[in-house]
């Protein structure tokens, strides 16, 4: 059972959906290898105080032991988004086998990431699988 939609890949759809915002991404080398990359196209945060002048902001964490940045978040003006790239765990011989790895367990851990979100007080919350890099749970929400 698969319970996200697919979204196509984020070198396509990210950059358009934020064009003309201000945004910025938090620690790309301490993200997950996959998103890397992603993350490493948009001006880094290097400073808590420069949160507070983004429109968005982007981190990578890893979908079963989540670390978001929560004093970065702490600086977020009202109305900000924030996009979470959090990948699933890698599963080598899985893969080659083509077997899916374990969507029910996926699914709960992406489903938990909704409900922490929404316990920060975040709203608007969208959640999609990317299928490029493949097994990304992308979160985008709102500060109230």
């Amino acid at each position: 059972m698969e319970v996200h939609l697919p979204c196509p890949p984020l070198c396509e759809w990210l950059p358009r959906r934020l064009d003309g915002l201000r945004v910025g991404a938090w620690a790309p080398s301490q993200a997950p290898r996959r998103v890397r990359a992603t993350l490493a196209a948009w001006s880094i945060v290097e400073a808590e105080a420069e949160v507070a002048e983004l429109d968005v902001l982007l981190f990578g964490v890893s979908l079963t032991r989540p670390e978001p940045p929560e004093a970065v978040l702490a600086g977020l003006a009202s109305g900000a988004t924030i996009v979470e790239l959090a990948a699933t765990p890698l599963r080598p011989l899985r893969a080659l086998l083509g077997v899916d790895h374990r969507p029910l367990a996926r699914a709960a851990a992406a489903q938990s990431r909704v409900l922490q979100w929404l316990g920060r007080e975040f709203c608007a919350l969208e959640q999609w699988e990317s299928v490029d890099p493949s097994g990304v749970i992308v979160t985008l929400a709102r500060r109230r």
